[in-house]
């Protein structure tokens, strides 16, 4: 399949090689079942700093995965390879290196059968977003650059935009494929001040379409958060009221979507939601819902295994629900494989479903009304270097990042050095007063976002400070 000079993802040209890599695989006496996926990834992005881009380029890659099934004596033995092309010899090269594999492997102790034809959501892709490089980049980096500048402190950044198509297809009938695009814009803002210790201020917006990105809030924010020509100061570790905005507050919840909401996790008793499923765990304005098809922000509407993706309710009104599931995990938990949530990863594999579009339902208060009801407490931009200590309770360790504020009467007093935090997310969540208005979709320093309001926390433990 050729990559286009524009950038064309043409998910109809990755099912038709799909298909024709499972044919072919079929053609060989060893294999009983086939399953491929393709997938085509173009991105582009641009970093900047004070004096200008700093970095760019524009990039696309394929991704060829072939799993086989071979039969003997009754068992199946399974195996996957994976490549970068899709011609006659690179694809002959995958099936060999499946096909050996999988004579070399273990019997499947309780083999699930590949799931056949199905009806899913193609998806959309935005031609702007797709055909988005350097040069149209170049506007809004140069307006980030100009206010920072302004205001005399110093501005980093990054604007990417990435399109994505992929397909799957296997011998039972399956075949099917999705397009996607997504843009981000975040800048990073830092204040003039001896010692390092001036104001720092962040902001980030993530949409499906460029066109959408909101590019002059992203700046404002961020200019407002570096709290120019004032040094950070410090309050001691302890319990605060807090307010944790999208950013933070995904950060802490993306624990939950890798370690938590997962059939597998229940399965091996390291889940917060064993012996809590059906009680009352969170606060009552709490819910969480796992959502491809969120009006903000759709995601690809199957899984590995090409299943549908299930709209999951995951926490309704405080209430823990059951977890996501794949085939495997659905017919252990005593249905049958078509009643898998859509959660799989690509197969085989020793990860377990997970819940990978959280969606926290908003309340009544925007953010500034949510600052104003606190008396004495805390504004949190960001978590960074967050690691989990312990998943049955999902207690998390981490720090402050990208602007800290002290909140007194309901007004943001002044800016503050960092704090390290050791908390539960139960207990968070629990704690939780009041959930914000205003949604938005927040990643954090690995993979996965969310699409949450702010939310107000009482009693939210902070560990220890720092000097900077």
């Amino acid at each position: 399949m050729a990559l286009t000079k524009n950038y064309g993802l043409g998910s109809e040209a990755l099912l038709d090689a799909a298909v024709e890599l499972v044919e072919r695989a079929h053609e060989r006496d060893t294999v009983f079942e086939a399953e491929a996926t393709v997938r085509l990834t173009v991105n582009s992005f641009a970093r900047f700093a004070d004096t200008g881009p700093t970095q760019s380029a524009e990039r696309a890659k394929l991704d060829v995965r072939l799993r086989i099934r071979r039969e003997a004596g009754g068992q199946l033995f399974e195996a996957a390879a994976s490549g970068q092309a899709l011609d006659e010899i690179a694809m002959d090269s995958l099936i060999d290196q499946a096909d050996s594999i999988a004579a070399i492997s273990p019997a499947v102790g309780t083999p699930i059968e590949l799931g056949g034809h199905v009806e899913v959501s193609t998806g959309t892709c935005d031609p702007a977003t797709l055909t988005h490089g350097p040069r149209e980049k170049a506007a809004a980096i140069k307006k980030a650059i100009a206010a920072v500048r302004a205001v005399g402190a110093t501005p980093a950044g990054l604007f990417d935009t990435t399109g994505s198509a992929v397909a799957i297809a296997n011998s039972k009938g399956r075949q099917v494929r999705n397009e996607s695009t997504r843009a981000s814009f975040a800048l990073t803002v830092t204040g003039p001040s001896e010692g390092g210790l001036g104001g720092s201020g962040w902001a980030e917006s993530i949409r499906s379409r460029v066109g959408d990105l909101d590019i002059d809030s992203v700046i404002e924010r961020a200019i407002a958060k570096a709290a120019i020509g004032q040094e950070r100061g410090a309050v001691e570790p302890g319990e605060y009221t807090v307010i944790l905005e999208p950013a933070a507050v995904s950060s802490l919840l993306l624990f939950a979507s890798y370690y938590g909401f997962g059939a597998k996790e229940v399965a091996e008793k390291s889940s917060f939601l064993c012996g809590r499923i059906g009680e009352k765990a969170f606060a009552d304005s709490v819910t969480i819902i796992d959502n491809w098809n969120h009006r903000l922000h759709k995601s690809c509407s199957f899984d590995g295994e090409g299943s549908p993706k299930r709209v999951t309710p995951l926490v309704t009104g405080g209430v823990l629900g059951n977890p996501v599931t794949d085939r495997t995990f659905a017919v252990k938990s005593g249905g049958v494989a078509e009643d898998s949530t859509g959660h799989a990863s690509p197969q085989p594999s020793s990860s377990g479903p997970s819940a990978s579009c959280l969606c926290v339902e908003p309340g009544e208060s925007s953010t500034a009304e949510l600052i104003a009801g606190v008396k004495r407490g805390l504004l949190v931009t960001q978590f960074h270097y967050t690691n989990m200590i312990d998943p049955r309770e999902m207690m998390l360790t981490g720090m402050t990042r990208n602007g800290l504020f002290l909140i007194e009467d309901g007004q943001i007093v002044r800016p503050l050095k960092n704090l390290r935090f050791t908390e539960s997310l139960m207990r968070a969540m629990a704690n939780v007063k009041a959930v914000g208005s205003e949604l938005d979709i927040s990643g954090a320093l690995f993979d996965g976002e969310v699409i949450t309001p702010a939310l107000c926390v009482e009693g939210f433990r902070f560990t220890s400070s720092t000097d900077f």
